[in-house]
């Protein structure tokens, strides 16, 4: 009965988990099987011990995962206690709701329950969430967006991890690199890995083929495209503008180009009130949504999904975004997903770069549901489980953390997906040159890039005065000793 889901009869569960995705993964040079893809996870591995493989291993087969096992942690199920979840919505609501699904398997077979609540993807859901740490009272698990794995750290609120981690870092070619800047510092992990986000430019191809245009090499052919295709209420590009999300991803993406960046190799601040490459990027932000008008104008009021929205009722030719656009127009508009195509950001002085960022689960200190808690975040590592989640049920949604499950078909037969390969492959975290430690934390949580966005485009100040007012404001978040590591 899983309220009677012993401690020795975890830990053979555990051992046995990891010796049959080791086993399978020594073979062929693929990533970790997937069964047929199933209306259901499948929670066998993690949670239905074989007796036999677990007390009679043959030293040849057993060796290695033996060793790999030997590191877990010894985590005892505690009948009954509640663990709180929450998730931020997504856009595809899949990404969530097979969460939850694997999270519940998991707490009936242990023994335990589970509060799962999907929250509001925007300032409401963001508020709620905060107050909840302030107050002492965050759920035990909740998914952070790159930056915040760092923020919360530093704030010293969530757990280490490290002990979850470690058995699964060796395995399927081991975890990308911004998966582990993301997730690490010191040498030891402050949350899960859950999954690899790619940028894009979500691009409608039939309107540039129609107009006789290629991908726009540079922002100079970005900004001939825009003029010539935007007809209100079709718009040529959907930035977003607002205090959001979006807009730090956005903006960049875009100073990259110029040869511009956010820090140093060593975390400093590298942005000045005269960077060049700064203000020419402010300035041909400013020039495209005043001048050219190729930028909606209600954009500096967009929330996170809006320009995904504007792509899909096909007012956008193109935007910067994670393939949750592509993957709900395969749902819902097969045919408009048919013309659209991936690329990367057009050159600027300095070139063109992908841009990549890494969603995670954190353990938060004063969450209550102790081992159990813990239970679920293994639960969402074991491969198995994860390369179906990823691959066979969320098809590209997003990038598996660990890099030998790029392997799969999708990837490698889906011409769409070979271009959002080059991508990742030549991606840049935000935090670009450096993880995104306590201060790069802090200022994209509060949206200080936003605040310029809206100084430029909204109160109408010069590149000049809008980039002082944010270095102003970032060399004092830079200077907090709490935000140095």
């Amino acid at each position: 009965m899983p309220q009677h889901f012993s401690r020795r009869r975890f830990l053979v569960t555990l051992a046995t988990g990891f010796g049959v995705v080791l086993g399978a993964c020594a073979g062929g040079g693929q990533a970790t099987p997937t069964p047929a893809p199933q209306p259901s996870p499948t929670p066998a591995p993690p949670v239905t011990p074989t007796p036999a493989a677990a007390t009679t291993p043959t030293p040849a087969a057993a060796a290695t995962p033996t060793a790999v096992a030997a590191q877990a942690p010894a985590l005892t199920p505690i009948p009954g206690r509640e663990v709180v979840v929450w998730q931020t919505a997504d856009y595809l609501p899949e990404t969530t709701a097979l969460i939850k699904q694997r999270l519940e398997e998991v707490a009936q077979t242990n023994g335990f329950t589970i509060s799962f609540e999907e929250i509001p993807n925007n300032p409401q859901g963001y508020n709620r969430f905060n107050a909840a740490v302030q107050a002492g009272t965050p759920p035990d698990i909740y998914r952070l967006y790159d930056y915040q794995t760092q923020f919360w750290r530093a704030q010293g609120q969530t757990d280490d991890v490290t002990d979850l981690v470690a058995p699964f870092l060796q395995q399927n070619g081991g975890v990308w690199e911004p998966v582990e800047l993301t997730c690490t510092f010191k040498g030891r992990w402050w949350a899960t890995p859950l999954a690899v986000n790619a940028w894009p430019f979500h691009t409608r191809q039939d309107l540039l083929d129609q107009a006789g245009f290629k991908f726009p090499a540079n922002w100079d052919e970005f900004r001939q495209q825009g003029r010539a295709l935007t007809r209100p209420p079709l718009h040529y590009y959907g930035m977003t503008l607002s205090r959001i999300n979006d807009t730090n991803n956005h903006t960049l993406g875009m100073v990259w180009t110029f040869g511009g960046k956010l820090q140093n190799e060593d975390g400093s601040l590298a942005v000045t009130a005269n960077d060049k490459a700064w203000l020419d990027c402010l300035a041909l932000i400013q020039t495209m949504y005043f001048d050219d008008r190729i930028i909606p104008a209600g954009s500096v009021n967009w929330d996170d999904g809006s320009n995904n929205q504007g792509y899909q009722s096909e007012q956008l030719v193109l935007t910067s975004n994670p393939t949750s656009i592509y993957n709900w127009l395969l749902k819902n508009k097969p045919e408009l997903a048919e013309k659209t195509r991936f690329y990367s950001y057009p050159a600027g002085p300095a070139g063109s770069f992908g841009q990549v960022d890494v969603w995670t689960e954190g353990l938060f200190k004063n969450g209550k549901g102790g081992d159990n808690a813990r239970i679920c975040l293994v639960a969402l590592m074991e491969p198995t489980w994860y390369s179906s989640y990823i691959n066979e049920q969320l098809k590209g949604r997003f990038i598996p953390c660990w890099k030998d499950m790029i392997k799969h078909d999708l990837w490698q037969k889906n011409e769409l997906y070979a271009e959002y390969q080059k991508i990742i492959s030549t991606g840049r975290i935000m935090a670009y040159a450096a993880p995104p430690l306590g201060a790069f934390g802090e200022l994209a949580t509060k949206f200080v890039i936003g605040d310029m966005m809206q100084d430029l485009c909204v109160r109408r100040l010069s590149p000049q005065e809008a980039l002082a007012n944010f270095v102003k404001a970032a060399q004092e978040i830079w200077s907090k000793p709490e935000n140095r590591a």
